[in-house]
């Protein structure tokens, strides 16, 4: 599949909810912001995306191209040195639509809770102390997946 080492990918509620992408916009324009943290860009290539979403190159260019006229990125080539051939696209999440997602959703509020956690849920009855209860446990377990073979949960066993 792709070189990229993600476990998953979250979409910001402002994302999730903008009446003026598409779904697989929404998930392209993530992609495009979670990549960009480190450098502020994204090198992602067509081919990468058409395999994460399992769609074709064609339609990832058609979208990557949407989001660029809609102005949610901007999109930098970079050409080999003498030549017109492409060395690398980086697609940059514009600041303007970028701040305002920050300031919404990715910085989390100050305000302070009116009532301590335990006591606001005291009456839950799936609450953590009930299910340790349950369990005869004081403490679950730390559980490591890191030789689990992820692919033998798809019905292909790809």
């Amino acid at each position: 599949m792709s070189n990229l080492n993600l476990k998953g990918l979250w979409i910001p509620i402002e994302i999730f909810t903008d009446k003026n992408l598409s779904d697989k916009e929404k998930h392209i324009y993530s992609l495009v912001i979670f990549l960009s943290q480190e450098k502020q860009y994204c090198f992602c290539t067509n081919k990468t995306i058409s395999e994460l979403l399992n769609i074709s190159i064609t339609q990832v260019s058609k979208l990557v191209n949407s989001l660029k006229d809609k102005g949610y990125i901007n999109i930098e080539m970079i050409y080999k040195e003498n030549s017109k051939e492409v060395e690398m696209r980086k697609l940059i999440p514009t600041r303007e639509k970028l701040n305002t997602l920050l300031n919404k959703s990715l910085i989390p509020s100050p305000t302070k809770l009116q009532y301590p956690i335990e006591e606001k849920f005291k009456d839950n009855k799936y609450n953590n102390k009930n299910i340790n209860k349950i369990n005869n446990r004081t403490n679950f377990e730390q559980r490591d997946y890191s030789d689990f073979d992820w692919n033998s949960l798809y019905a292909n066993g790809e």
